[in-house]
């Protein structure tokens, strides 16, 4: 038995219904987050802890044809040492006035006692040198500050 090939009409009635199921099912996880969100909060008002996501997620904008904005600069994530990776890096570098090499910034990091469970580290130092302005690249995997 031969398959019936779909109209235009009928693939756009398909999509059309696609679209507007996809619109409730995000509305419905909206309103869900929400929800999760205000229990979170109660929870942590009595002092327990909540698990999962903590926040309702922010409906991002929709900017057809374009890209999106880029991110605003945030201020580096802090560790249970009280300093973030960029800060040791920073510290590193300073007496290095050729610069340093991405994989003795790293050993170096690791031994002023930055504790990290990561598999990659090496690319996470890496990343920081990159996209820090405060760090200078002097020639390939070679970094100082700049």
């Amino acid at each position: 038995m031969a398959r019936r090939t779909l109209t235009i009409a009928e693939l756009r009635q398909r999509l059309e219904a696609s679209e507007k199921k996809l619109k409730r099912l995000v509305a419905q996880r909206e309103k869900l987050a929400k929800q999760l969100a205000a229990l979170d909060a109660q929870i942590a008002a009595v002092g327990g802890k909540a698990r999962g996501r903590a926040k309702a997620p922010k409906a991002a904008k929709k900017r057809p044809g374009r890209k999106p904005k880029a991110a605003a600069a945030k201020a580096p994530r802090r560790r249970a040492t009280g300093r973030a990776l960029v800060e040791y890096i920073t510290d590193i570098l300073k007496p290095a006035t050729g610069g340093m090499r991405v994989k003795d910034v790293m050993a170096a990091v690791k031994k002023a006692g930055y504790v990290t469970k990561a598999k990659d580290f090496y690319g996470i130092v890496a990343a920081a040198l990159r996209d820090d302005a405060r760090f200078k690249k002097v020639s390939r995997g070679v970094y100082k500050i700049g």
